[in-house]
């Protein structure tokens, strides 16, 4: 009589084989799910900053804008329910000659270790550097 189906020992190997493909995969797994989320907050700070130029070069001012994200012509990613970072604006003292304000991403729950900002000086490049948990400064 023949017999069907698979031993135990079989079945451990399988389960072995798999096991250790799970644990290379998931690490690399959440690794780029970190990056993509990282790459959302840098390209909504490249947006607002873009827009705050423009609003810069309209109104000389940053002030109002830095008080109310809608001023900006984009959406603001402040209202977007399950949004992923806080979004602020600060004027560092913008004259009608000379830009200084900064935009900071702040990841939601953790905002001390997980953070973007984009810092405009004079009407210099600025500078756009990250927390050492998002891969450090940058520029």
């Amino acid at each position: 009589m023949l017999k069907r189906g698979f031993t135990l020992l079989e079945v451990l190997v399988v389960v072995i084989i798999i096991g250790i493909l799970a644990s290379i995969a998931m690490p690399q797994y959440f690794s780029t799910l970190a990056k993509a989320r990282s790459a959302e907050g840098v390209a909504n700070v490249g947006s607002m900053r873009m827009s705050l130029d423009r609003y810069w070069y309209e109104n000389t001012s940053v002030a109002a804008a830095a008080a109310d994200l809608d001023l900006l012509d984009i959406d603001n990613p402040n209202d977007v329910i399950n949004r992923l970072y806080n979004y602020t604006v600060t004027d560092n003292g913008t004259t009608t000659t000379v830009r200084v304000y900064s935009v900071r991403a702040e990841r939601v729950g953790d905002a001390a270790n997980n953070w973007i900002q984009w810092t405009q000086t004079n009407n210099e490049l600025g500078k756009l550097t990250r927390s050492e948990l998002l891969g450090g400064p940058t520029s």
